[in-house]
């Protein structure tokens, strides 16, 4: 389902990459992050004007203790928040900067982030994606959605300088931790049993050790607590141990363990911050983890969630435009959720890194459903209840237009204020 969706936006994302003209890589002045200004009525600042030095781990530092993620006085934690990625497409389809402007990328994430605490929003944490916009080679042939196949490692560590690394610190300076994804998605290719994608020792493997390598290093990064790491974006299949493509069988979880270990072993070579490890299957899959254990420190489990995933209830256009609820409600959730994520949160802590729902009729999220009653049918009251339940699962709510949702309140008219999508529940649920 989701897979369907991002076709529908692969040509206008590729669009904007290939008319976007190659910059001279020259470094621009860092900006100012300790400009804003808690009142009330203080409009969001964008002063770029000069330096502030930020020291490591502004904030109370967590680890990873059993199936917990805790602070310094042993306390279960479990944090909440929303992503955020940084590309002309999805930052207002180029209504809010264009062409590599980092300055204007760092306007916009700055105002979006203060308009949204400015709000109310009891957020906590931030899911950062290091977007490929910035670390592709736009005078090489695209290959695939988000691929890996035209990264410039120069590119990369230039904008991880200029925008990513000031993004997080402006981030922990008000307050959320981070949560980094590497650019990209997962290779994939093919239909049902039929889907190929990723296996040891290919250039998606090393693609992430290098990534990781070079963001493991980065003296603003390393050993600091406030930044966490999501090894990768929705493994789809592996390669099996057995030689046969899949994502629910023991070789294929044998084969995912030996395929993210290395790469958690040479991260662990420089630093201990926390490691988020996807399952397979679009990250649904973690069932055999728990037998094909992975190794180290502070290691957590990074989920995906969205309607009709783990048995839960979606919205189903019909051929005439009706719309019916599909799937179960929660005791189907629930079981869903116990087979495919069970063997994981028993063993170590959870972040569901995506998750978001609206009914079909607003076009506005990935994931169509309906909030709907906890206990009963719908998806969003379901959600929050079985994780609630599970006890030890973060999440940030997946949202591609943060600048929408920085302008949400309670008493507004628009979309958001339904009900039944994700903003309004999730409003309701943080107060």
């Amino acid at each position: 389902m989701k897979l369907q969706l991002i076709i529908l936006i692969t040509s206008a994302a590729f669009a904007l990459v290939s008319c976007s003209e190659e910059p001279e890589l020259k470094p621009i002045p860092p900006i100012n992050i300790n400009t804003h200004d808690d009142s009330d009525d203080a409009e969001p600042s964008t002063d770029t004007s000069d330096t502030v030095a930020i020291s490591i781990a502004m904030l109370p530092k967590l680890h990873v203790e059993g199936r917990y993620l805790v602070n310094e006085q042993g306390q279960a934690t479990n944090l909440h928040g929303y992503t955020q990625t940084f590309s002309p497409y999805f930052n207002g389809e180029g209504k809010y900067w264009n062409n590599y402007d980092v300055r204007g990328a760092l306007d916009y994430g700055i105002t979006q982030t203060d308009l949204l605490l400015a709000a109310g929003w009891r957020f906590n944490i931030v899911r950062l994606h290091l977007d490929p916009y910035w670390s592709d080679d736009p005078s090489m042939a695209s290959v695939r959605y988000e691929g890996h196949e035209r990264f410039s490692e120069t590119r990369f560590r230039k904008y991880l300088d200029e925008l990513f690394v000031p993004m997080i610190k402006y981030y922990t300076s008000r307050g959320l931790y981070v949560v980094v994804r590497p650019p990209g998605v997962c290779p994939s290719d093919g239909e049902g049993s039929a889907y190929k994608g990723i296996e040891q020792g290919d250039t998606y493997q090393q693609f992430l050790m290098k990534v990781w390598d070079i963001v493991s290093q980065h003296k603003d990064i390393q050993n600091n607590s406030d930044v966490m790491f999501e090894l990768a974006n929705e493994p789809v299949a592996i390669r099996g141990t057995d030689g046969s493509w899949g994502h629910w069988a023991d070789p294929h979880y044998e084969a995912a363990q030996q395929y993210f270990q290395p790469i958690i072993d040479r991260i662990r070579e420089h630093c201990d911050n926390i490691i988020w490890i996807p399952g397979l299957c679009w990250q649904q899959h973690y069932a055999g983890f728990s037998k094909y254990r992975f190794t180290g420190s502070n290691l957590g489990f990074a989920v995906h969630c969205y309607p009709g995933w783990y048995g839960s209830a979606m919205e189903e256009v019909g051929g005439e435009g009706i719309v019916g609820t599909v799937g179960g409600g929660y005791t189907e959730f629930k079981q869903g959720w116990e087979q495919n994520v069970g063997a994981a949160y028993a063993i170590a802590p959870i972040i569901v890194t995506e998750v978001d729902w609206a009914p079909s009729k607003y076009n506005a999220t990935w994931g169509k459903g309906i909030t709907g009653t906890a206990g009963g049918q719908g998806f969003g009251a379901n959600f929050f209840r079985i994780m609630d339940e599970t006890g030890n699962v973060s999440w940030t709510l997946f949202t591609t237009k943060t600048h929408e949702v920085a302008t949400f309140r309670p008493d507004g008219n628009s979309w958001m204020n339904d009900p039944e999508t994700w903003v309004s529940a999730a409003w309701k649920y943080l107060k």
